[in-house]
């Protein structure tokens, strides 16, 4: 992998990660509102947090793997 490509999928990645932030934000808005609350499937709530959940262990995985990467090279 070259340098290009890898500052590329970092772009990418810090990209994801600001997307996920601002999703992040949305859910708690809902979360913390419990009339907002009261109006969304529960179930849908719990899946959506799981959703972040996983995106944000692999964003933060992938960076782990990059940065290594970049040490490397």
């Amino acid at each position: 992998m070259d340098k290009e490509l890898a500052r590329y999928i970092n772009t990418l990645l810090a990209e994801k990660e600001r997307g996920v932030k601002q999703e992040q934000k949305e859910y708690n808005l809902i979360y913390n509102d419990p009339e907002a609350r009261s109006n969304v499937d529960a179930e849908r709530m719990v899946v959506w947090g799981q959703e972040l959940s996983w995106e944000r262990s692999i964003i933060y995985r992938c960076q782990k793997v990059m940065d290594r990467y970049e040490e490397e090279n």
